[in-house]
């Protein structure tokens, strides 16, 4: 709806989740009398059309939390928003053809800084300025790693990142052949490439299913893989397991934390098939696959110096025309990726969307009336 004045549409509905926190003692759990209270964010888009029919699954935000950058992955558009003005600010239109093209599918988005973006494609990736000029092209391939095999170096791309510099960049290949995962990194500077080992992770290529009947093929898979660069460590975490590795870039060091929480499976259950050839059969392993744990991203939480992480479970329904239900927990870490508190969130039908954290409170992406909006959850604990 062009020309919508920002809302702020106050939900002061009190949550408590007391009752279904861990049985840690309150001294060991600093999530047993979690509450948290809700308000809904429009944005004001001005007299502009923002395509928001498939959610900001490639977003950025400034350093200083105030501005929104949400690239549409199909038309190119870049489109930034004041978060604490809550309206439209201005749109970059980066080139489809040309010297400062842009790969046709956009997957994955990174803001380096407010005046430079890192965009991948198929085997693509470039830095761009904040008119649309390309400023470099990254030689991040599988000639870099020649221990990569072939399945490795189509995954190559998976979670990457880069460092403020541009000096580094990390993804997580993989290889289910081989069930191994690494942690590839570049050194642009030298032009120098290495994988580190992630062995605790092979058991996540398994989360694959595929289908397979003459020439039609299906494929689905349930355990996702990303990064988390902070200034002197990566962070590798997937959506199939509670474990974290954390790779210190000072001292060159690997370190492998798990968990035992009270609430939910450390890991999902790795798939007893995974290939098939019967479509009833392949669908219903989706069904179940899906209803096993799922854990999102990490979510650092300046103000508290933590880090929050959502995991959820998909509870199956017998009337498919209704909205799926899950059961949503969250998770504590502190600063040294210690489990430090645990609760079941109740009111929640599903975890947030796309989250981040600003000034203290988790934002979440929703729909209002198809304009870019956000449930701002302020926690109590």
């Amino acid at each position: 709806m062009m020309g919508k004045l920002a809302v702020l549409l106050s939900i002061p509905i009190l949550f408590s989740c007391g009752e279904n926190s861990s049985e840690k003692s309150g001294s060991d759990n600093i999530l047993e009398n979690l509450t948290f209270t809700v308000d809904t964010v429009v944005m004001d888009p001005g007299d502009q059309v923002v395509n928001v029919q498939f959610g900001p699954s490639l977003f950025g935000l400034s350093p200083d939390q105030k501005r929104y950058y949400f690239m549409h992955r199909n038309s190119g558009e870049l489109t930034v928003f004041d978060l604490d003005e809550k309206k439209w600010i201005k749109k970059i239109q980066f080139e489809k053809e040309g010297p400062n093209s842009i790969p046709s599918f956009v997957s994955n988005f990174q803001l380096i800084d407010e005046n430079t973006f890192l965009l991948t494609g198929f085997k693509v990736i470039s830095t761009y300025d904040s008119v649309g000029k390309k400023l470099a092209n990254i030689p991040f391939d599988k000639e870099k790693f020649p221990d990569l095999t072939d399945e490795e170096g189509y995954s190559l791309h998976t979670g990457l990142k880069a460092n403020e510099r541009q000096e580094l960049f990390f993804s997580l290949p993989s290889d289910p052949k081989s069930v191994r995962i690494s942690l590839a990194i570049w050194d642009n500077s030298s032009s120098q490439g290495r994988l580190v080992s992630l062995p605790e992770f092979g058991f996540l290529t398994k989360f694959t299913l595929e289908f397979r009947e003459g020439d039609n093929y299906s494929g689905a898979g349930f355990a996702s893989l990303n990064l988390k660069l902070e200034e002197n460590r990566v962070l590798a975490f997937s959506s199939g397991t509670t474990s974290i590795y954390t790779y210190d870039l000072r001292s060159d060091s690997l370190v492998f934390k798990t968990y035992t929480p009270i609430l939910v499976p450390a890991e999902a259950e790795v798939p007893a098939i995974s290939k098939f050839t019967n479509k009833q059969a392949f669908d219903e392993a989706i069904s179940l696959a899906r209803s096993q744990i799922f854990f999102g991203d990490l979510l650092w939480d300046e103000s508290r110096g933590i880090y929050l992480r959502f995991a959820s479970i998909t509870k199956p329904d017998a009337n498919p025309g209704l909205p799926k239900r899950s059961e949503v927990f969250l998770l504590a870490f502190d600063r040294e990726l210690n489990l430090i508190g645990e609760s079941k969130v109740e009111e929640l039908p599903s975890q947030p969307s796309w989250p981040f954290f600003k000034d203290g409170k988790l934002w979440s992406y929703v729909n209002v009336e198809d304009e870019l909006g956000f449930a701002v959850i302020d926690f109590n604990f």
